[in-house]
């Protein structure tokens, strides 16, 4: 029988959470009042107002009414960025069911494995997904509808337009009421045991969390203001709805009031006040255009675009070549609609994006920053996209997709050093942080290694696996903190330089790949007699999947038949790169692998 889980057992309390204001739903109705007639979308030709976009979320948000979704039931999406993910997703917000998010990458039983753990009674796909549906649809039985995004209606499904057209546009009226302290988001993300696990957020923690992380990964901008070149900080006041004078941000006084912890702890607390209100959605109307090349069901791409919709009404632009990606396309996007920022995930954008500007003269001067999270982007790329445009800055962002917390390291065509992804640890404000040993909770010394944990908007738990939920959410001191898994050191000017994560996580690309699930499916070939899976180097890819495999007595296979045995049976990212066979693996006394002396295996044998 499946794990049965309830929102109950995470249910937060909170003194408004009576209201409605910290919702999607309520999100998307005070920019429509604000901005009716400002672009909020963009892919390709088609644009569509706020106004419009609302009503279109309304007939999406009546038409799940009309199938008798509820409250709290999960309704999956899957498919890669575009207008229609969007307006699913607040469609199914506006009516207190829970959005839940599927990589379109995934294979037939990655996709069921998330169907099923989310319990979920309906799912909104494109449909280049159709057979990875069809094949699992029968084995759902919670699953009762299915809506699909494109020309395609199968017997038993149902057409996207058609749905919304055969709906009406008006607000849903439900008779319950959608809150700050309901259930609003079962957001999927890696699992060290191999699948993927669910994190369990209300509108309070992702709401307010997503406009704080726009406070602690804009903070490190704000203090880097006084040393930026005149034309970074031009594209700063075009880009953001406050303007700055050049002659204040280069006084003494300013650089004193940015880095003064008790100051820039007020300030934060008065940009929160800001954000998502009336105010700044009219100061920002328009000036913000947005460009989305990570995907949306991934925490970046997720992360940046709803924090600056939710705070500040921002226009979103997405590509119409989604996968694989275009950067000629990437570049012709920022030039036509004069953008100001990309989203991207570490080397692999990067690096295409730098060699098509190199090879093709596109006007850029519109963009302001490049925002990368989830992989590193390599200083050589850095450089080469710095040269092609003296104001660009490129943020490195250093996150988690359980929590609500972002902090960034920016680079800019003056900065002599780019190579070290260093964060300012603050132990009080809205998203604290501490470096601490795991074992003692105590805050680790300058120069030792420790654990990075976030306070502040994190998620509640994950879902169905209260063990996981107890190791990785601990309370120290009386408040709650979020065990991120990423290791490092703190310095003497208390900046926490990362190394890695200890775990078996290998990041292919931005995407999270864990050791153990590839491992089982290598286990089960009936030539393989052991496996074990590392990552190793890649300038592409931050780290290329690898296989180490001992094969069985008299078995013979080449790396390619290896290879070729895992495309049916994981997503592609997953799939290893790289095969090489030895006599024996690393394994500890217990029969545990030795993670840390097989990566060092790989690297001796490639």
């Amino acid at each position: 029988m499946a794990k049965q889980d309830s929102f109950q057992n995470y249910r937060q309390y909170y003194p408004d959470g009576h209201k409605s204001n910290h919702t999607w739903g309520g999100r998307l109705e005070k920019i429509a009042k604000i901005l009716p007639n400002q672009i909020a979308f963009i892919q390709g030709e088609k644009k569509i107002a706020w106004k419009d976009f609302n009503l279109r979320a309304n007939r999406m948000a009546n038409a799940l009414l009309e199938l008798d979704i509820k409250k709290e039931d999960r309704v999956a999406i899957m498919g890669f960025n575009s207008i229609e993910w969007m307006e699913s997703y607040f469609g199914v917000s506006k009516i207190g069911a829970v959005p839940v998010n599927i990589n379109p990458r995934f294979v037939p039983e990655e996709v069921k494995y998330i169907l099923e753990d989310s319990d979920s009674v309906a799912i909104i796909f494109e449909e280049n997904n159709l057979e990875q549906i069809e094949k699992i649809r029968l084995e759902l039985p919670l699953l009762k509808h299915l809506i699909i995004i494109g020309q395609k209606t199968p017997p038993g499904m149902m057409n996207y337009e058609n749905t919304l057209a055969r709906s009406i546009e008006t607000k849903p009226l439900m008779n319950w009421k959608v809150t700050n302290e309901d259930f609003c988001f079962l957001f999927y993300t890696g699992g060290t045991t191999g699948y993927p696990k669910g994190t369990v957020w209300d509108g309070y923690n992702r709401v307010r969390g997503l406009d704080s992380i726009l406070i602690t990964a804009t903070m490190p901008l704000i203090r880097k203001l006084p040393d930026l070149p005149d034309e970074a900080l031009d594209g700063f006041n075009e880009t953001y709805p406050i303007p700055v004078s050049k002659t204040l941000v280069k006084s003494n006084f300013f650089r004193r009031l940015v880095n003064r912890e008790r100051k820039s702890d007020l300030l934060e607390r008065i940009s929160l006040m800001l954000l998502g209100s009336r105010l700044l959605y009219y100061l920002a109307r328009g000036k913000t255009k947005l460009v989305i090349a990570a995907p949306l069901f991934h925490g970046t791409a997720y992360e940046v675009n709803f924090s600056m919709i939710g705070a500040m009404g921002i226009t979103s632009i997405y590509l119409t070549q989604r996968h694989p990606f275009d950067p000629a396309e990437l570049w012709e996007t920022v030039e036509r609609n004069r953008a100001n920022m990309i989203v991207i995930v570490g080397d692999a954008f990067a690096i295409p994006m730098a060699e098509e500007l190199y090879r093709k003269n596109y006007d850029i001067r519109s963009l302001f920053a490049i925002i990368s999270s989830g992989v590193r982007m390599s200083p050589g790329v850095k450089k080469k996209l710095l040269q092609k445009h003296s104001g660009l800055l490129i943020l490195d962002e250093l996150g988690s997709t359980e929590t609500s917390s972002a902090y960034s390291q920016i680079s800019s065509a003056v900065d002599e050093d780019i190579s070290q992804l260093k964060i300012k640890i603050v132990s009080k404000g809205i998203n604290c942080t501490r470096v601490i040993n795991p074992e003692t909770k105590l805050d680790v010394k300058p120069g030792e290694n420790g654990e990075l944990v976030f306070g502040g908007f994190n998620s509640l738990g994950y879902w169905k696996d209260p063990e996981r939920t107890a190791d990785h959410y601990r309370v120290i001191d009386g408040k709650r903190w979020f065990y991120v898994g990423d290791e490092g050191t703190v310095d003497a000017d208390g900046y926490f330089n990362f190394i890695g994560r200890g775990s078996s996580i290998i990041n292919t690309g931005g995407e999270k790949v864990y050791a153990e699930e590839v491992e089982d499916i290598l286990m089960q070939h009936p030539m393989v007699r052991d496996a074990g899976v590392t990552g190793v180097p890649d300038q592409r890819w931050g780290e290329a999947v690898t296989a180490i495999i001992k094969l069985k007595e008299d078995a013979d296979l080449t790396p390619d038949e290896i290879i070729e045995y895992c495309r049916s049976k994981m997503a592609g990212y997953k799939r290893p790169k790289q095969v090489l066979f030895v006599q024996s693996l690393p394994r500890s006394a217990s029969g545990k692998l030795e993670r840390k002396a097989l990566k060092e295996l790989a690297a001796k044998l490639l």
